[in-house]
């Protein structure tokens, strides 16, 4: 009896994967994700700008900037427009015209950035689609035929606007993101170098002992300088 209930939900199972193609999606280029992305920039927006606020971060971008605080400061802002406008963008796929076929209209004119998926009613979530991911394509055509030239126009049209609103903000999101990755892994070493020097150098002027050749303060300063790298001392 339990082997033939095993047997019925693996036969259930292979069904469902098998009618994945039905209801088909791009990986990366269907609404569930571009709305999920959107929000996702805007909080990692939100975290650079507590960054770049921070003392560490203000200096390594002041100093990636060659100390020009008004490009700094147009760096920061440009953090917090798109972090505005993914938050008003994500308004507008609730508030305007999402053509029903969207997903599938993607699907359908080959778009497989990430591959397909498809619903899985047995497991309850979209999951991969690889061996029948040309019935997927093929599935999704016939849909968007059975629509009316003109609907069709409009949807297509709609979907596109939707797109390329996404895409820009997604690739300006990109070219900031390794911008500030740079700051954070080249900059923040050397500032914090710089610093840690500072600190050294005034706890050995405070302290009247230190100035003696053996005093701790001393010997610290100079195990530290001697490890610093020749480009360091290049003003």
């Amino acid at each position: 009896m339990a082997k033939k209930i095993a047997d019925t939900e693996e036969m259930r199972a292979w069904k469902a994967r098998e009618l994945r193609y039905k209801k088909p999606i791009v990986r990366n280029l269907n609404l569930d994700f571009i709305t999920q992305d959107l929000f996702d920039i805007q909080e990692e927006c939100d975290n650079i700008r507590w960054y770049t606020d921070s003392n560490d971060g203000e200096d390594s971008l002041i100093n990636a900037l060659d100390g020009d605080e008004d490009e700094a400061y147009e760096f920061k802002m440009a953090f917090a427009d798109l972090c505005a406008e993914c938050e008003r963008m994500e308004e507008d796929l609730e508030d305007e015209w999402i053509p029903e076929c969207f997903d599938i209209f993607f699907v359908a004119i080959g778009a497989k950035d990430g591959g397909l998926m498809g619903w899985d009613p047995y497991v309850g979530d979209y999951m991969g689609i690889s061996s029948s991911s040309t019935f997927a394509e093929n599935e999704a055509k016939k849909k968007l035929r059975s629509m009316t030239k003109d609907k069709l126009i409009n949807a297509a049209r709609q979907c596109f606007n939707v797109y390329h609103a996404y895409m820009g903000l997604r690739n300006r999101y990109d070219n900031l993101k390794a911008a500030i990755d740079i700051l954070r892994d080249q900059n923040t070493g050397y500032l914090q170098a710089v610093k840690e020097i500072d600190r050294l150098y005034e706890e050995m002027d405070a302290d009247c002992r230190s100035r003696g050749k053996w005093s701790e303060q001393s010997r610290e300063w100079k195990r530290y300088t001697d490890a610093l790298p020749q480009e360091a001392w290049i003003q």
